[in-house]
């Protein structure tokens, strides 16, 4: 991948996370449809329903992902670049995760289930993907390789998979 296609996949990603975290953000703040995503929680009975703290796991997943954003916002930048870089393999599937995350959201607060499932599936996919094509490199990794780029993709799939 070019130097230039890698820092446009770079501010792509960037985008495609700040609008995420503002729509999850206005979600909570701002009800969307006149409800708060706790709210329509509760009305669907689940026994499978973790406790409300363990919730706060995005606070830790979305500011890993922003360290994500500002080393690959860096690492484009760079004059001499690996020929296989996390960029190119992450590609376009960070913006998939942001768009299926986001859309999920609003499904939620509109309360289309089978929407919601298939988003979820989406994003699971999505994540799933990344993993796989981050797995080629983690040996050869660099220390902050495996902290700004594995480590928030392990988070982010690891509590997609049990959601």
């Amino acid at each position: 991948m070019s130097r230039n296609r890698r820092i446009i996949f770079a501010f792509l990603n960037a985008a495609g996370l700040l609008v995420t975290i503002l729509i999850n953000y206005f979600a909570s703040t701002l009800p969307i449809n006149g409800q708060t995503t706790g709210e329509i929680s509760l009305k669907y009975n689940n026994l499978f329903v973790p406790a409300s703290y363990t919730f706060t796991i995005w606070g830790i997943i979305y500011l890993s992902l922003a360290a994500f954003i500002v080393y690959q916002l860096i690492d484009s930048f760079r004059i001499h670049q690996e020929e296989d870089s996390f960029i190119d393999r992450i590609g376009v599937w960070f913006a998939v995760t942001c768009v299926a995350n986001s859309t999920w959201i609003f499904m939620w607060h509109y309360e289309s289930l089978l929407l919601t499932v298939i988003l979820m599936l989406i994003l699971l996919g999505a994540l799933i993907v990344i993993a796989s094509r981050l797995q080629t490199s983690r040996n050869s990794a660099s220390t902050a390789e495996r902290y700004f780029v594995h480590l928030p993709f392990s988070l982010y799939l690891g509590w997609i998979s049990v959601a």
